[in-house]
């Protein structure tokens, strides 16, 4: 049976949150009024996290749906090492990226005008 990966996403971070704050599945569980085995089957992504379970898992984690569901770290990693360059640097990485984009485009614009064939 193939699982959707948003499950095994969801279950990942709650496990992930629940080792880092030291509970055990038991403890969790109790804290938010579901059965271990339930709470078990959540974190490998087999079993659908429902909305007030998630709202409770968010309560006892004292985390917002943003926090949680923050799933561009690289993106915002990105973004922090970017804000940490000097303004010099920064213009050259944006330059650079205009670059990247128009050499993208005259790849694309390459490639389409060849599929309409020599008449």
């Amino acid at each position: 049976m193939n699982r959707p990966v948003q499950l095994e996403l969801v279950g990942r971070k709650i496990r992930q949150l629940r080792r880092q704050r030291k509970l055990t599945q038991v403890e969790l569980a109790e804290k938010i009024g579901i059965h271990q085995s339930d709470l078990s089957r959540m974190e490998q992504g087999e079993y659908k996290v429902g909305l007030d379970a998630l709202l409770r898992i968010l309560q006892t984690f004292d985390l917002s749906i943003g926090d949680f569901f923050e799933e561009n770290e690289r993106t915002e990693s990105v973004f922090q090492k970017l804000k940490s360059l000097s303004p010099t640097a920064q213009k050259e990485i944006e330059a650079f990226i205009e670059f990247k984009r128009r050499q993208e485009t005259e790849h694309w614009d390459d490639e389409g005008e060849g599929e309409g064939g020599d008449a």
